[in-house]
């Protein structure tokens, strides 16, 4: 039986858990369904990763403090458990600061990566 104290949103096929660019204040586990994560680059959908039951999303808004760097839609019925600021800050300030600082070297790292990935994928093929 699922715990009724941890906060849940259910999202239909096609819906948007949130977009690129807005302010991020919560991060999500997956409980049921798939999502994929997205960016639009120079006018194209270019599709990053896609995630399932037991998969964290919207965590690295969370960590580093900025905007959400992708947009994340429902590939099917979806239910997630929200994970608050607030309840990440009180795991990261139980972890060592050498910890935080690696995760977020590691968080900037992917982002860059990301963006590499979305400007890549969009051009079209050589000739």
């Amino acid at each position: 039986m699922p715990n009724s104290n941890i906060p849940t949103r259910r999202l239909k096929k096609g819906e948007i858990l949130f977009k690129e660019g807005e302010s991020g204040t919560e991060a999500y586990l997956i409980k049921d369904g798939y999502v994929s994560i997205w960016k639009i680059e120079e006018g194209k959908r270019v599709n990053l990763a896609t995630k399932a039951e037991g998969e964290i999303v919207g965590e690295m808004a969370l960590i580093d403090d900025t905007t959400r760097s992708a947009t994340v839609t429902a590939e099917s019925d979806v239910e997630v458990e929200i994970i608050t600021s607030k309840e990440l800050e009180a795991l990261l300030s139980a972890a060592p600061q050498t910890l935080a600082a690696i995760l977020h070297q590691l968080l900037e790292s992917l982002r860059s990566a990301n963006d590499m990935i979305a400007m890549y994928a969009s051009r079209p093929p050589a000739k």
